[in-house]
């Protein structure tokens, strides 16, 4: 696995080094924000660091990802990653992602197994799909109020 840059000038790859794992998440979504307040009063150990999209500027997106790739699923990727697990570029996303977060979180780390459990992981994906629809609804409906 290869060490973290250390001297590089995008804030955001200091941040994915300082913590066993980075998420992104979409701070816009009333959803997203709650499910992360959560998940940061279980995190005391500050495992997880919590990356809002909305809060960062086209040079501060992680590299080989835009904004849309990042608010479509949910991303996760761990400190150091070399790309050998999840999709060939080291992140987790959607299921996975939430697999990773749990992973680490005391108290849901006993309850992760399930999403690699047939049948489950597949009920959770079904699940995650159709929290996406009524995200994109949602998500639309807040750039219209807005920008109209």
């Amino acid at each position: 696995m290869p060490p973290c840059p250390g001297a590089l000038a995008h804030q955001i790859l200091a941040m994915i080094c300082s913590t066993p794992l980075s998420v992104w998440y979409d701070g816009q979504c009333p959803v997203c924000r709650q499910e992360v307040v959560l998940y940061r009063r279980i995190d005391k150990k500050h495992l997880i660091d919590w990356i809002d999209i909305g809060a960062l500027s086209d040079d501060q997106l992680p590299p080989g990802k835009s904004r849309d790739d990042l608010l479509g699923r949910f991303h996760a990727r761990p400190a150091g990653n070399d790309g050998q697990h999840g999709n060939g570029d080291g992140y987790r996303i959607g299921v996975d992602a939430f697999a990773a977060i749990w992973r680490q979180l005391p108290g849901l780390n006993r309850l992760a197994f399930v999403f690699g459990t047939p049948g489950l992981r597949q009920l959770a994906q079904l699940a995650y799909l159709g929290f996406l629809k009524w995200q994109r609804r949602h998500r639309a409906r807040r750039i219209a109020a807005t920008t109209g």
